[in-house]
């Protein structure tokens, strides 16, 4: 697996719209869990589309994912991605419970899951918007439970997209009292679609 290789720049303006994304959706997330959330984005890859799973811990690993499609001057599909001991520790910070005390993914954390989705998706496009003056819009959240390769195939053909990019963004969602729950932000683009994004933000 070979992570596709972008120049100091163009992973500049990437970590840019991210930390300007996180902060956003941090403020959100404080006011809608009353609990003090700070994001932090450790790491950053560009990765060919078929590589994802393998960069996230293998095809067969079982995941929660929150997705939406994006559409407008660029069309995409957002992932927010979580593992299921992650999902149960979002789900506490979100719905002002103590850590540990949601045992199982019922309808409330799902829909907990998907206003976090919405509130990171809704982010990170305001961000791409500001910074790149790209017109683009999103659908409500879906979420989907599955085994990561099978969930990642599935999504893409129902969205009919001819993906090149994955941009995978390592996201750790920290809480009062040291709660830190991990968790991955995933943006697959139409072919030129980054490069597009790229080069707006590089010409403002």
């Amino acid at each position: 697996m070979a992570e596709i290789e972008f120049n100091q720049m163009q992973l500049d303006i990437l970590r840019e719209i991210c930390t300007v994304a996180g902060g956003s959706a941090a403020t959100s997330l404080s006011i809608m869990s009353e609990r003090k959330i700070d994001i932090t984005v450790p790491n950053i890859m560009v990765e060919a589309v078929e590589n994802v799973p393998m960069a996230l811990d293998g095809e067969e690993k079982v995941v929660n994912a929150v997705y939406l499609s994006i559409s407008g001057q660029i069309s995409a599909s957002i992932f927010l991605i979580l593992d299921g001991l992650e999902s149960l520790r979002m789900v506490d910070i979100l719905t002002r419970k103590e850590l540990g005390q949601s045992r199982e993914l019922d309808e409330m954390g799902i829909s907990a899951l998907k206003e976090l989705g919405n509130i990171m998706g809704g982010s990170y496009l305001t961000a791409i918007v500001k910074m790149s003056r790209i017109r683009i819009t999103h659908s409500i959240p879906g979420f989907a439970s599955d085994m990561l390769g099978a969930l990642l195939d599935e999504m893409l053909a129902q969205l009919s997209l001819k993906t090149k990019y994955a941009v995978i963004v390592e996201n750790e969602f920290k809480a009062e009292d040291d709660i830190c729950v991990k968790g991955h932000f995933v943006l697959m683009l139409e072919p030129g679609d980054l490069e597009l994004i790229l080069e707006q933000v590089m010409s403002r």
